[in-house]
């Protein structure tokens, strides 16, 4: 009798924490950030040309009236160099690394916008739709690029 109660209570511990791993994973995927590249754009409209590229990820969570925006992906310049992109909005800063087209990877030029490199930006959302307006681009020497660039990206629907 005392083996079949052991037996009974590991099922029972078993079956209860897969249900507990299951409602963290739940939890876990209800907080990731959002993608589904097939309707993802962006685009850096600048003097030089226009910078497109294809969101990978589109985390964009707003709490308390304050936005936290993280983006990232791959694109082409206007000359069809590869590059990645990155928007923080909590850092106040974007980059894109040319010659790369991932995550992590170390470009020797870089451009750069916001607090850290040239001037503070605003990124306006309207639902899935982001755009900022007079960015002021520098190179990863901080040399002045375009002072009126245009960003516009659509993270697509939810």
């Amino acid at each position: 009798m005392g083996e079949r109660r052991i037996r009974f209570a590991l099922a029972t511990a078993a079956s209860f924490g897969g249900l507990m791993l299951a409602g963290c994973s739940a939890d876990a995927e209800a907080t990731a950030p959002e993608s589904s590249a097939a309707a993802e754009t962006g685009a850096l409209e600048t003097s030089a040309g226009r910078y497109e590229f294809t969101p990978t990820t589109c985390g964009i969570y707003s709490q308390d009236g304050v936005d936290d925006i993280e983006i990232q992906g791959p694109g082409t310049a206007p000359d069809g160099e590869k590059f990645f992109f990155e928007l923080s909005s909590t850092a106040n800063a974007m980059t894109i690394g040319l010659g790369v087209d991932r995550p992590f990877a170390s470009p020797e030029r870089k451009i750069h916008a916001g607090r850290v490199y040239s001037q503070e930006f605003t990124i306006v959302a309207s639902g899935r739709q982001l755009s900022v307006a007079d960015l002021v681009l520098v190179d990863e020497n901080g040399a002045s690029i375009d002072d009126g660039a245009t960003l516009t990206i659509d993270c697509g629907a939810q």
